[in-house]
């Protein structure tokens, strides 16, 4: 079930639209970086969330749930709930859309921000079973040199939650994929889940989206039924092409049997089987 297809009663922190509403307060970003990452999150100058990345016209452009920046890191959380086929190939496009866009024509390599790229998965997304997944870059033939790019990548598995050792982020976790959290930053991101869910002018604005996405589907609908219907007139009238043009063909190779010609003749000129040729001459 895709974004704006759920009713809003039925909407929790999982859903985008409710999670990026939460995550506005800078208070909580700050706290589920810290809390996820084990790290300290410094002044936050920068928090948009459905953050758009278009580095060029002609190229692909990036949406992002969260997008946060402090003195010298990017962070970008993600909430995914399901497609993950394609996560890690998305991670690695994030990463270099984020570079890019933070990166001045003048700017030394070793310059490049610290970026960290972080999914929370409601489901497992690699089926290992484990409650978080961190990217580690290493060079294959050798473990004695550290390579570090100042890239991060980390996978959150909701579904695992009983197996994270952290209560903090246990906690966090299981109030993710669907179960009433007990204390710390779960209990205050629900607090904050449910004043978003009370506030009428959000549920205008989810139903806005709501009401556009189903009148796109039935424009989608109407011309997919238009199209199968053209398709159909269209393949009818070539259908009666073909079977007028098959008959023609078996009226003349019927004359040219009369005249003597042998069967291969009468295929060749045609256009027809020689076994059918010969299922004619009978």
């Amino acid at each position: 079930m895709g974004q704006f297809s759920k009713r809003w009663e039925d909407l929790t922190i999982a859903d985008n639209f409710i999670f990026c509403k939460v995550m506005k307060d800078e208070k909580l970003c700050r706290r589920m970086l810290e809390v996820l990452l084990g790290i300290e999150v410094g002044r936050i100058e920068y928090l948009n969330t459905e953050n758009q990345l278009e580095n060029f016209y002609d190229s692909r452009g990036i949406r992002l749930d969260v997008y946060v920046k402090d003195s010298d890191r990017v962070f970008n959380i993600e909430m995914q709930t399901g497609n993950y086929d394609d996560m890690l190939l998305r991670t690695r496009y994030y990463l270099a859309s984020s570079d890019v866009s933070t990166t001045k024509r003048r700017t030394k390599f070793k310059d490049l921000k610290e970026t960290y790229i972080l999914f929370i998965c409601k489901d497992d997304p690699f089926g290992a079973g484990i409650p978080c997944y961190t990217k580690f870059s290493s060079f294959l033939e050798t473990d004695k040199i550290s390579y570090d790019d100042k890239s991060h990548n980390v996978f959150y598995n909701c579904s695992a939650w009983e197996k994270e050792n952290d209560p903090e982020i246990r906690e966090v976790l299981k109030f993710i994929y669907g179960l009433k959290p007990d204390f710390g930053l779960a209990l205050e991101m629900n607090r904050a889940a449910s004043l978003a869910k009370q506030k009428s002018h959000l549920e205008d604005e989810y139903m806005y989206f709501s009401d556009i996405l189903e009148d796109e589907k039935e424009e989608a609908r109407e011309i997919g039924l238009a199209e199968g219907r053209a398709k159909g007139l269209a393949e009818g009238r070539a259908e009666g092409i073909n079977q007028g043009a098959h008959e023609n063909a078996v009226e003349t190779a019927k004359r040219l049997l009369k005249m003597g010609l042998t069967a291969e003749q009468v295929s060749e000129a045609t256009c027809l089987s020689v076994e059918e040729i010969r299922d004619i001459s009978k």
